[in-house]
């Protein structure tokens, strides 16, 4: 992995972790998300606009994967504003991002995606990664058991880790394709993808929001009268346009999907320090580890 990946992947981290952070704190919703996926729009579409990309040469390809990512956000933000709703943030952020680590490795492994495979060293800072993310979420080592993460919100825990690995393989395989048809500098072909599958997320959620009488009375109470889902939607996209720009200084995907869980230690840190959240040994060594891992990872 190169530095200007690694510093992109960094400052990615830095915004995912604060606007889980923020929208864990003010009630997160379908309806929240909504909102903060049409404000995506809002940012994105000048770049779909000035984009020279040749929309027309693009191969048929190149447009199922793009619905593939579509449909593969919506399911993890369903699925994530679940898990925030039945679980605390401390339960629900690591074990969201820890699962993807081994589920995108799995996948690119099995079906021989990237230009080069992880080697021995890696694959176990992978491994070393997942281990500290469950970890952060125990106060004892005692409670390391199946039953401490057989909760209600662990079915939505593992729906946004789906939703985090079907996105993250299929924007691996399409944004290569759309560099081929695209002279722009990085920054503006990424802007127009990520402007059109932020609009598939808004038709996938605003549909769910249609359907829960809840999601539509907290989208009108939102809507206009809170920044927050802006501020969510601001984050989240400039992180996920950096994670988009770095896929292409990295030869497997799973390298870049191990270094994203630096958000990890940055929210449980956040936690401490900011919500006065314990700071129990467990959830330290957890810190440790996913740190140790990542260092594994790089030289692996």
């Amino acid at each position: 992995m190169s530095w200007t990946a690694f510093v992109l992947i960094l400052v990615s981290a830095v915004l995912h972790a604060g606007w889980n952070f923020l929208s864990k704190s003010k009630r997160p919703s379908a309806a929240f998300y909504l909102l903060a996926s049409m404000t995506s729009i809002l940012l994105w579409l000048p770049f779909l606009l000035l984009s020279d990309t040749r929309w027309s040469a693009l191969p048929g390809r190149f447009w199922l994967l793009t619905l593939g990512s579509g449909i593969s956000e919506v399911i993890y933000f369903l699925g994530l504003f679940h898990a925030y709703r039945k679980s605390d943030i401390s339960m629900a952020y690591p074990l969201a991002r820890a699962l993807p680590v081994l589920m995108v490795a799995v996948v690119t492994l099995l079906f021989g995606l990237g230009r080069a495979r992880p080697g021995a060293l890696a694959l176990s800072g992978m491994v070393v990664v997942s281990a500290g993310c469950l970890l952060m979420p125990l106060k004892h080592l005692s409670e390391f058991r199946l039953r401490s993460y057989c909760t209600p919100a662990l079915l939505f825990i593992v729906l946004a880790a789906v939703g985090t690995t079907g996105y993250t393989v299929v924007d691996s395989l399409a944004t290569p394709i759309l560099a081929e048809h695209s002279s722009s500098p990085k920054l503006v072909w990424a802007g127009a993808y990520l402007c059109m599958v932020e609009t598939m997320i808004s038709i996938g959620l605003g549909t769910y929001v249609r359907q829960h009488k809840r999601e539509q009375a907290e989208f009108r109470r939102l809507f206009l009268r809170s920044v927050y889902p802006s501020i969510c939607g601001l984050f989240a996209s400039a992180a996920y346009a950096l994670v988009l720009i770095a896929m292409l200084f990295v030869t497997n995907v799973s390298y870049l999907q191990a270094f994203r869980q630096l958000s990890l230690p940055l929210g449980v840190l956040a936690g401490i320090f900011i919500l006065k959240e314990s700071r129990n040994p467990v959830k330290l060594s957890g810190i440790a580890l996913v740190l140790i891992g990542l260092v594994m990872v790089s030289l692996g």
